[in-house]
């Protein structure tokens, strides 16, 4: 069964178990009112005819309302599963993100500044590769989805990866299942947060400070026991005495209790979901070495890591329960605020260290997770062949995989032999996409991810990328000059001995022709001196083309071709051999209305 049936079917089942539920919620509220209603008739009648037996009716009544609260509560929780899950598959067969970056995500997950490729090849844009592929529910799971994509890897690295991978591709039940968990309380889990609380250097309170609290609390409590077994002068001045006792004491300590109860409790929905997703993991038996890592980390010596968080989440609940109005009213008898806030604080102090491992865990399987989900949409697309040593680049039916259906396929053939691709072509036939369509299908490659092509076989490669390469105002950088750093992040990786791939779109287009053609000559001359390194470049200079013809052995001139009839430019994205004999700037001009002749271009062409 392919995946676009599986996920369709899956759909209907959801959206269907939705509306019964909603029917299921409906029906269940009414019962609830009408049982209410009867009830408190009952009550009224059983009073009127036989009082003795009120108080248990109304008992009944209270426990059945809330029994019928409990599980209308359910219904609640289950309809909202089958939403998320629902949108987990409608999101990919409709083309719509599983995922969006906002608030917090989207400014802590970026690359690095000056990164070599991720901003040429569009990674990071609204829609792009990496909102493609994403599925995490946590900030580092999306940092280190992002490190796949962006960060080069040996053959056995990515090996690993891949067969992490193939092996998270059938779990679909998994993977729906943690997508879901991660997704009904928060947008997504602030670990970035959660390890700053961990780790802030707050003073422990003593032991024997803590102990004194407890046995202050229990002494009310027994004062409280004693007064109510028997009301006397005795007994209430007891009570006063220790209640006396106590506030002093609070009073002379409490510049000493300094916790991060209240920081924790605004991580409360965070620290419960990631409870969660802990424990989806930690009942997974895996075979994979990269995902058998992430079970072991799991691990809180006997305890499991859902179990320690779980006791965290439950402090967290009853300290949130001191604004209840009873709870509010008692609890300073007992320094209920105070004790739960030192009981955080301790867990904290036993267990925060833990967390930084929990969340690396989940992070990686969340990374992996997203890329299996990919994978699973496309089961069309290959997993590239690694070869270690190289370099090497050979594709076969090569495509972009974000254009869709409309993606046009070519073929790109790199290696021991082959040093430069030199694509020269008209405008706007595709030879920035080209460029484009070789990187992000590299960034797909280094995940462990399938590319969209009918083979891919690559050799360990740094990537550099100069595509969308523009002035700037605010750096004082212009075109040429930002191409120019592009062009030392190479050399540098050269001058390393690092094996290189590098992409240039329209090289030197920021200068005057001679000087275009000469540093286009002297950096195709400078790469085919060099053992490691593959080159792709684009070109509207016809004399530069010229001089590759010198070097069929090393370089190979292809191009894109387009048509013009009836003042209509198409083109049909296919990469040709050989130079581009012909360019479409003139009859673009034309067509947008600019009174460009045939006598302007024998004149100055």
């Amino acid at each position: 069964m392919d995946s676009k049936k599986i996920a369709a079917e899956r759909l209907t089942a959801h959206l269907n178990e939705h509306r019964r539920l909603r029917r299921l919620h409906q029906h269940l509220g009414n019962a609830r009112l009408a049982i209410v209603a009867v009830g408190l008739a009952a009550i009224w009648w059983v009073e009127s005819n036989t009082p003795q037996f009120t108080w248990p009716a109304a008992f009944t009544l209270a426990v059945g309302f809330v029994a019928a609260t409990q599980f209308f509560s359910r219904i609640e929780s289950s309809s909202r599963w089958t939403v998320v899950a629902a949108s987990y598959y409608s999101s990919w067969l409709e083309g719509t993100l599983k995922r969006k970056r906002v608030g917090q995500a989207a400014e802590t997950v970026k690359a690095a500044e000056g990164h070599p490729f991720a901003e040429d090849l569009d990674i990071l844009e609204s829609k792009g590769l990496f909102d493609r592929v994403n599925t995490a529910s946590t900030v580092e799971g999306m940092r280190d989805l992002l490190g796949l994509l962006t960060t080069p890897a040996d053959a056995g690295i990515v090996r690993d990866r891949q067969q992490a991978v193939r092996e998270l591709v059938p779990k679909t039940d998994l993977r729906e299942h943690y997508f879901v968990a991660g997704s009904l309380k928060v947008p997504y889990i602030r670990t970035e947060q959660v390890l700053q609380w961990t780790s802030k250097d707050i003073p422990t309170p003593s032991g024997w400070l803590r102990g004194t609290y407890a046995a202050l609390s229990c002494l009310v409590v027994a004062c409280l026991t004693v007064l109510a077994l028997n009301p006397s002068p005795p007994t209430y001045a007891l009570l006063g005495g220790a209640l006396l006792l106590e506030f002093a004491v609070w009073c002379a300590t409490r510049n000493r209790v300094q916790v991060a109860s209240l920081e924790a409790e605004r991580l409360h929905l965070d620290f419960s979901e990631l409870c969660d997703l802990l424990k989806i993991l930690e009942g997974q038996e895996f075979q994979a070495g990269e995902l058998q890592e992430i079970g072991q980390a799991l691990q809180d010596g006997e305890t499991k890591a859902s179990q320690t968080l779980r006791t965290l989440c439950h402090l967290m609940a009853f300290y949130e329960a001191r604004r209840n109005q009873i709870v509010a009213l008692l609890g300073p008898l007992v320094l209920f605020e105070t004790q739960l806030s030192l009981m955080v604080e301790r867990w904290r102090i036993r267990h925060g260290s833990r967390l930084s491992d929990w969340i690396s865990a989940v992070a990686r399987f969340e990374a992996y997770s997203s890329v299996a989900t990919f994978a699973f949409e496309h089961p069309e697309y290959e997993f590239p062949q690694l070869e270690d040593k190289g370099p090497v680049l050979r594709a076969r039916n090569l495509a972009h995989p974000l254009l869709g259906e409309k993606a046009i396929a070519n073929d790109v053939l790199l290696g021991p032999g082959r040093t430069i691709l030199l694509v020269s072509g008209a405008n706007m036939a595709g030879k920035s996409t080209l460029l484009r369509t070789i990187g992000a299908n590299i960034a797909l490659a280094y995940a462990g991810a399938p590319v969209r092509a009918s083979s891919f076989t690559i050799s360990p490669l740094a990537l550099v990328a100069s595509i969308r390469v523009t002035d700037s105002l605010r750096l004082g950088e212009s075109r040429f000059s930002a191409e120019l750093r592009k062009i030392r992040v190479m050399l540098e990786s050269m001058r390393d001995g690092t094996p290189t791939v590098v992409l240039i779109d329209e090289l030197f287009g920021g200068t005057n022709s001679y000087d275009r053609y000469t540093g286009a000559v002297a950096l195709a001359e400078h790469v085919l001196g060099s053992d490691h390194v593959l080159a792709v470049f684009s070109t509207h200079d016809r004399n530069v083309t010229r001089w590759a013809e010198g070097h069929p052995d090393r370089i190979a001139n292809a191009h894109f071709r387009d048509t013009l009839e009836d003042g209509t430019m198409t083109f049909d994205y296919k990469l040709r051999q050989g130079p581009a004999t012909r360019g479409n700037a003139i009859e673009l001009m034309q067509l947008a209305g600019l009174p460009v002749t045939e006598d302007h271009r024998k004149r100055h062409g």
